[in-house]
């Protein structure tokens, strides 16, 4: 009899194959941003802006972890930090032009990678398989944590 294969056996294999393609395709970079990083400067990118409690919320970390990330890609000159006018407490993160440019830069370089990993696969499998994707993430988000 022919053993179930598990998410966990399908999906962690293809997230580190996915990691290890694209390493070197961004190794011509003069910065090279951490995986967290590019999280963090993905969610700066979708909203325009954002505050370390909001990126803290979406990666769900640690807000002083995110602190340090924020800082060291402020070092990089690839966000800025500005007065956040609605809560004097908190600052507003936006991506400098160095930052506006990498991103697309690591955009390209993943819709070109995107592209190469659909060939032969049909748009109604790839929808199937974006359809299961959504649904498994929301299953894990709402599963209690026993």
């Amino acid at each position: 009899m022919k053993k179930k294969q598990t998410i966990h056996q399908a999906v962690f294999p293809l997230s580190i194959d996915l990691q290890m393609k694209m390493n070197p395709k961004l190794d011509g970079l003069s910065v090279r941003p951490t995986l967290m990083q590019l999280r963090a400067m993905r969610q700066i990118r979708m909203t325009g802006q954002s505050t370390l409690l909001d990126i803290s919320n979406t990666l769900k970390r640690d807000k002083s972890q995110i602190k340090r990330l924020v800082d060291e890609l402020d070092e990089l000159g690839l966000v800025r930090r500005e007065p956040n006018p609605k809560d004097k407490r908190s600052k507003l993160l936006f991506l400098t032009q160095k930052g506006i440019e990498f991103f697309e830069y690591v955009e390209r370089v993943e819709m070109t990678f995107s592209e190469q990993l659909m060939e032969g696969i049909s748009d109604e499998e790839l929808e199937v398989f974006f359809n299961v994707s959504n649904r498994l993430l929301t299953n894990l988000r709402e599963s209690s944590d026993d």
